[in-house]
């Protein structure tokens, strides 16, 4: 586990405009080497000798062996804990702490070390004492690490088998350097990102990190039920009817006391708001992969021709195309009626990219003309309003999240309640003691044998904190039982039947073969404080 990975060679960029990892970009630059002045007085005693100055040779080897390890430069006082969780000096840190107070250190399925991370170690040490104080956990550790300052990455990757970071937004980070840096130092990592353009720019370190045999897990947040739930069945109808998955749809619902938006919520949605740059590659059903072609009756891919060009695109299937999730329909079959929901678009593009990942590294997809669509199970209260249909002038159906209101009206909501958190702060675990979230999931098999399977669990930020850690475990302790060894991965892929294993023995409610009664519908009980 040691930093420089064997055999690695120091990137150079040449200008031939090949991707150099950003990371390696950052410290095998002219201006990092130049901090270590004894490697370039070798550098340039090797070069004026022209290479026969054997003294002068072997002090190059000598210092190169030390800048490629680190040695050089890191403060790594040689502690290795089992996870770090960087970012923690926020809401979010808040949601870890507690989740691990209440459930993971109480319930101690296995002893793990831990330590905390920030830019800053005094705001950092401010939330740990607030939660810690009073516990055996009052004097846990604290790590500086910043983006900018590539060496204090370095100690804090050095430091961890897992790092948990929990710095959004992460569109708005530099956290591909974090990344770059755990592959290096093959240390895994997990994030509780929900931003589509963040999870495609770490897309380009999926090659890196499977020759490396490094797990990198974005997405590991309240809503990767979805995710592990069509792993389950697909899994499922593969067992008990030797055929692949066809068809899958989720519907995402949730109840009790709506605690709001946090203010990391509220700024993330404004950066995904005024994101230009990605607009286009976002609108792509399959933007992290996965793309199944349209085909004719005799199995040739469609196409599109760009007119004037001659370029040529297969064309996306009619069933995959976002459209369908953007309206108030029935589904028929199932007697539900549903919604646009509010992460439909990032969810289905998981799933996508868990079937792909599932063919590339394991030859075993869920199937190979596989569908997904995600929606809200609309509220009862509007069912009759949508029997009428939308009449003339209505506007298009919005959004709908786990409140079973749009986001507009969340935030309305919330604010004449005087619930509007700022940046950094968001609801008390206190106040989520009755609210849950469930999701329902339904699938057809190539041939039309039908599952169903359900989850329920608390608060959407609660089971952020929960995916979190749990997956976090499952990297550290289970890494043997796991199918797969490294890439950028999705939370089924990387954590399989084991993360679904802790995840339900941590509390969280699961169903195989139907979905859970209405009077199942409460949330798994937080523990005490």
């Amino acid at each position: 586990n040691d930093c420089g990975g064997s055999g690695q060679m120091a990137p150079i960029n040449d200008d031939t405009g090949e991707y150099v990892p950003p990371f390696q970009s950052k410290y095998f630059s002219a201006d990092m080497m130049s901090k270590y002045e004894p490697l370039t007085d070798a550098i340039v005693k090797v070069e004026q000798s022209e290479g026969q100055d054997v003294g002068a040779f072997v002090a190059f080897e000598e210092h190169w062996a030390k800048f490629m390890d680190f040695s050089w430069c890191s403060q790594w006082d040689g502690k290795k804990y089992d996870i770090i969780f960087y970012g923690m000096s926020g809401y979010t840190g808040y949601l870890m702490m507690e989740y691990l107070k209440r459930n993971a250190l109480r319930k101690r399925k296995e002893d793990f070390t831990f330590a905390f991370a920030g830019r800053s170690v005094a705001k950092v040490a401010e939330m740990r004492d607030r939660e810690f104080a009073g516990t055996e956990w009052a004097d846990t550790p604290i790590l500086t690490a910043s983006f900018d300052d590539v060496v204090s990455i370095i100690d804090m990757v050095k430091s961890a088998h897992v790092i948990v970071n929990c710095a959004g937004p992460y569109m708005l980070t530099e956290g591909e350097v974090l990344i770059d840096a755990c592959i290096w130092c093959k240390t895994d990592y997990i994030d509780i990102s929900m931003e589509l353009p963040w999870s495609m720019r770490t897309q380009e370190l999926h090659r890196y990190a499977v020759e490396a045999g490094v797990m990198i897990v974005p997405s590991c947040a309240g809503n990767a039920y979805s995710d592990l739930g069509v792993m389950m069945l697909a899994k499922k109808i593969q067992e008990d009817y030797g055929e692949g998955t066809r068809n899958a749809v989720c519907y995402c619902s949730g109840g009790g006391t709506a605690c709001g938006p946090s203010g990391g919520t509220l700024r993330t949605r404004a950066a995904l708001g005024s994101d230009r740059s990605s607009e286009h590659s976002r609108g792509d059903p399959f933007a992290l992969g996965g793309f199944i072609p349209q085909v004719d009756r005799n199995g040739f891919k469609i196409v599109d021709v760009q007119p004037g060009t001659g370029f040529v695109t297969p064309k996306t299937r009619e069933e995959d195309r976002d459209i369908h999730m953007t309206k108030v329909t029935e589904d028929r079959k199932l007697g539900v009626w549903r919604a646009p929901y509010v992460h439909s678009f990032f969810d289905t593009r998981v799933v996508r990219r868990s079937n792909m990942l599932q063919a590339d590294l394991g030859d075993r997809p869920y199937g190979m003309a596989l569908n997904f669509m995600e929606y809200a199970m609309l509220p009862p209260e509007h069912i009759a309003a949508a029997r009428r249909g939308p009449k003339e002038g209505d506007e298009p159906a919005k959004p709908i999240g786990q409140y079973g209101m749009t986001l507009e009206d969340e935030e309305t909501v919330f604010k004449s309640n005087g619930a509007e958190y700022k940046e950094g702060d968001g609801p008390a675990i206190a106040d989520m003691s009755d609210t849950w979230s469930g999701f329902f999931l339904h699938a057809e098999s190539d041939n039309g044998s039908q599952l169903q399977c359900s989850f329920i669990g608390s608060d959407r930020y609660y089971e952020t904190a929960r995916l979190a850690v749990e997956a976090a475990l499952t990297l550290r302790f289970d890494r043997q039982k796991l199918p797969y060894r490294g890439g950028v991965l999705t939370p089924s892929v990387a954590g399989s039947t084991c993360l679904v294993e802790r995840l339900l023995e941590s509390g969280v409610k699961f169903k195989m073969g139907g979905w859970h009664e209405p009077s199942e519908m409460a949330p798994p009980d937080v523990g005490g404080s």
